[in-house]
């Protein structure tokens, strides 16, 4: 079920509350711990990795972590229906957790300032944990994951978000993560380590504009649902008219009808698309180069797996060697936004992608990634509206994905208003809902594809 109209009203508040002497300066705190550690990262070969290795998967030597696997498939989904590619096979469900307290009054989420190898820029605020069990069960022989004992059962706070949610399915197999935020009494002292901060969402809104919030906090911040009540507070302290128009889009069309008609809508696409996917070697993979130096397409296209060799001070371990995923950048996910009777709405598209563990989910109107690209035969549709002129552009941001994995993948953040008058001519697969309506399908299980949730958190 959706929040309580309470709690969603509890989120807003801290939303619209942009400053806090817990954290006076956000952004000064993320250069002091920045700079309070040592980083180095580089490009090696995928053969001099130690305790991996490389046959027709690679694989370390613990059996744990994750593998590099071939995977191929045929759908009758978008414009090629059959190719094969490298992709990440983790099984492990992963903890992404955001532990809130009451501060004053006002709900405060507990950062850490995290290094991850494959960020460009290297420090972003992340979640309170995030950590696969392979981590936190310190199979790398490191320290302990700080606060980890809030988000097991039995945890020792308030669960006011719980969710197993899919990961990138274009580049992961099947991956999910616990998304979780848990709530401790404003009395009960918590622990502060030197690489943690309490921030209002307002706080964390302004960190999302710069880049600076990593993907599997976002993900968390994308399960967060608005109370449009407010108390007076959106007439009081929303100057920003599209800003208020969202949050009203986060309260309307949450009805069980509404979900229901989206649900049924969504089975209907599920039986028209096919997904056939089938694990094989890596030497089986037409078009891929799988050697000592790296795993990568004879047209440079897509992506390549790489090796790493990593130092970082403030990590649980000091030095690691990993393999990551490097995409052909450019990436950019977009929504189109409209007021409808009224309404701000957002136009959604229902998308097969290969490691979802059921076909296909809902995905933003536009997701392109350029290393996919031959020509113009393979642009989404409705990319028409990525040169929309700057006065109906609403939100833009370049977000990093996940740095633990994935090597110098940033993506553009896009948000496109048209005019309520414009008619949208949009395949048959896509269909306008509220905010409030995605929020209830995000909490509901796999309906929301991580590239959305991402974008949702943006509209903060």
């Amino acid at each position: 079920m959706p929040p309580s109209v309470s709690r969603a009203d509890d989120f807003l508040l801290s939303a619209l509350t942009e400053s806090s002497p817990e954290t006076p300066d956000p952004d000064t705190f993320l250069k002091e711990r920045f700079a309070a550690s040592s980083y180095k990262v580089q490009e090696v070969p995928l053969e001099t990795l130690p305790e991996w290795r490389i046959d027709d998967r690679l694989i370390h030597s613990s059996g744990r972590f994750f593998t590099i696997e071939g995977l191929s498939v045929r759908t009758n989904f978008g414009p090629t229906s059959q190719w094969s590619q490298p992709i990440i096979v983790q099984p492990e469900i992963g903890i992404l957790g955001i532990l809130v307290k009451r501060i004053n009054g006002v709900y405060h989420f507990l950062m850490q300032v995290k290094m991850e190898p494959g960020n460009t820029r290297l420090v972003q605020y992340a979640a309170t944990v995030q950590a696969t069990p392979s981590n936190y069960q310190r199979v790398h022989g490191g320290r302990s994951t700080p606060y980890l004992e809030y988000f097991l059962r039995p945890t020792r706070g308030r669960i006011l978000v719980d969710r197993l949610l899919s990961e990138h399915a274009s580049w992961y197999l099947y991956k999910r993560n616990r998304n979780m935020i848990v709530e401790i009494p404003p009395d009960e002292e918590v622990l502060m380590r030197e690489d943690f901060a309490w921030l209002t969402l307002g706080q964390l809104r302004r960190q999302l504009a710069r880049g600076n919030v990593n993907m599997n906090a976002r993900t968390v911040l994308g399960c967060i649902s608005y109370g449009a009540a407010g108390g007076g507070l959106v007439d009081d302290r929303t100057a920003d008219e599209f800003q208020a128009r969202v949050i009203a889009s986060h309260s309307l069309a949450r009805s069980d009808a509404d979900l229901s008609a989206a649900m049924t809508w969504l089975i209907d696409q599920k039986e028209l698309f096919t997904l056939d996917v089938r694990r094989v070697g890596l030497s089986e993979l037409d078009g891929w180069i799988a050697d000592g130096d790296s795993i990568r397409h004879h047209d440079a296209a897509y992506f390549r797996i790489i090796g790493l060799s990593v130092e970082a001070t403030s990590r649980e371990v000091g030095r690691w060697w990993q393999p990551m995923l490097e995409p052909v950048p450019g990436n950019l996910v977009a929504f189109v936004c409209q007021r409808r009777s009224g309404v701000l709405q957002f136009l959604v598209q229902a998308m097969v992608q290969p490691g979802l563990t059921d076909r296909l989910e809902l995905a933003a109107t536009i997701q392109l990634a350029p290393g996919y690209c031959r020509g113009p035969q393979d642009l989404p549709p409705l990319v028409e509206y990525l040169t929309a002129p700057a006065s109906q552009v609403r939100m833009e941001s370049l977000q990093s994905e996940d740095g633990g994995r994935f090597h110098r993948a940033d993506t553009k953040h896009l948000v496109i208003e048209l005019p309520e008058d414009h008619p949208v001519d949009a395949p048959e697969n896509y269909r306008w809902m509220t905010l409030g309506l995605l929020n209830r399908l995000v909490h509901d299980g796999y309906y929301v594809n991580v590239e959305a949730r991402s974008l949702m958190a943006c509209l903060l």
